[in-house]
């Protein structure tokens, strides 16, 4: 469809209705809009509705003149964008200054050149709709730059709340094995005590076995607020890292246990490793972040075990997750891997995705996605954590800068 051209509003402001006239007879053409106002208030008064692009101000009127109105207009930060040509009976050089002084645009002696007056109208019309063009512009680039602003906003705000919420869900992984751990010995405590079979040394064992689990979850908050501190100074220490392994297995050992799944390491027990590696790793990194990531690993693994042992007819299967740890000349590599574990690709795709859990026929309510933890690993240890598959078994990669970058030559 074919715009209209916008017609250019004009408000003739004199108290001769001749003049006014002659005004209405030169503007005859299609593209202007000619209204008209008998005094400076009438003027004034209907202002706001016309919004005319060029006032043609007569200066001498009867009650409010025409620098008074002028004056008024030029106050008005909303109509700063008209233009105005004085028109006055007078060729006197003060009384175009003073015009000049309070705003105009320009200046007509009367009795005018009506071709004249439509040329000087054209002109600050054209002048009018550029500096309208431009102000749109920059209203709307301005407007797209807020836009933008808030929408950044409000993506790292939700990222801040996805983090938290993340993190809290890691908390309640880490702690579900020794709350149920712990409702267990109190039960058996309790049946022990009903069955007259509670003594010293079995209480005394399991309070110590409670303890452990206490302690271990204390562990889990001090060590997530210590990941929460070292955000803002991005707190370095040096690992080692066969022992860092070692110590974050032994963190979910019950777990482990409990689950009946063992764990190696290059193809060692975990619980000894880290004493006969010959293997030699020492590296700048955050000791907390990279222990939480290693457990949440293990754990997603393990919980990945667990629902595939529940769908498992094979009574003699026993879980196993096997952990390499091998170095390239860049960086370490922490490849783990649980026996039963067979992802598909759409699975891999969104593994690490917010809130992310596994179709509801296979381990339904787990939240097993790793958001959290692959931030985790990008932000507080400089390194990458994906999944990739090897004849259809899926092998979580954790990759971490060896040497670390301080430590590399100049």
């Amino acid at each position: 469809m074919e715009q209209k051209e916008k017609k250019t509003k004009i408000l003739a402001v004199d108290d001769d209705p001749v003049i006014r006239g002659l005004i209405k007879s030169i503007f005859l053409n299609s593209k202007f809009d000619v209204n008209e106002a008998d005094s400076g208030e009438m003027a004034l008064e209907i202002l706001p509705d016309i919004m005319p692009d060029i006032i043609l101000l007569d200066i001498i009127m009867s009650g409010m003149d025409g620098f008074e109105v002028l004056k008024s207009i030029r106050s008005n930060e909303k109509l700063k964008y008209i233009r105005i040509i004085l028109l006055s009976s007078k060729n006197n050089i003060d009384e175009r200054l003073k015009g000049y002084d309070l705003g105009t645009d320009d200046y007509m002696t009367k009795p005018f050149v009506g071709n004249e007056l439509l040329a000087k109208v054209n002109v600050f019309a054209k002048l009018k709709h550029s500096e309208e063009r431009n102000l749109s512009l920059t209203e709307l680039v301005n407007s797209e730059i807020k836009k933008r602003m808030e929408k950044e906003k409000y993506i790292q705000d939700q990222k801040r709340l996805i983090s938290m919420s993340d993190m809290i869900i890691s908390i309640a992984h880490y702690w579900r094995q020794p709350l149920n751990a712990l409702g267990i010995t109190v039960q058996d405590i309790y049946d022990a005590y009903t069955h007259n079979e509670l003594t010293e040394d079995y209480l005394k064992e399991s309070v110590d076995q409670s303890m452990r689990h206490i302690a271990f979850m204390s562990s889990i908050i001090d060590s997530f607020q210590s990941i929460i501190d070292a955000k803002n100074d991005n707190v370095s220490e040096t690992v080692h890292i066969p022992a860092l392994l070692r110590e974050a297995l032994v963190s979910i050992k019950d777990m482990l246990d409990l689950s009946d799944v063992k764990c190696t390491i290059n193809g060692l027990d975990y619980l000894k490793y880290a004493d006969i590696s010959t293997i030699d790793l020492i590296v700048e990194t955050e000791h907390a972040a990279l222990k939480q990531i290693i457990t949440k690993i293990v754990i997603t693994i393990n919980h990945l075990i667990q629902n595939y042992q529940e769908m498992c007819v094979d009574n003699k299967f026993h879980g196993l997750i096997k952990i390499k740890l091998y170095t390239t000349v860049e960086k370490i590599i922490i490849q783990v891997q649980g026996n039963g574990v067979q992802l598909n690709d759409n699975e891999i795709s969104h593994f690490f995705d917010p809130y992310y859990a596994l179709g509801e026929n296979r381990f339904a309510n787990k939240s097993l996605g790793l958001f959290f933890t692959k931030m985790l690993v990008e932000q507080h240890c400089n390194g990458k954590l994906f999944i990739k598959k090897e004849n259809d078994v899926s092998i979580f990669q954790l990759e971490i800068p060896y040497p670390p970058p301080n430590h590399q030559a100049a």
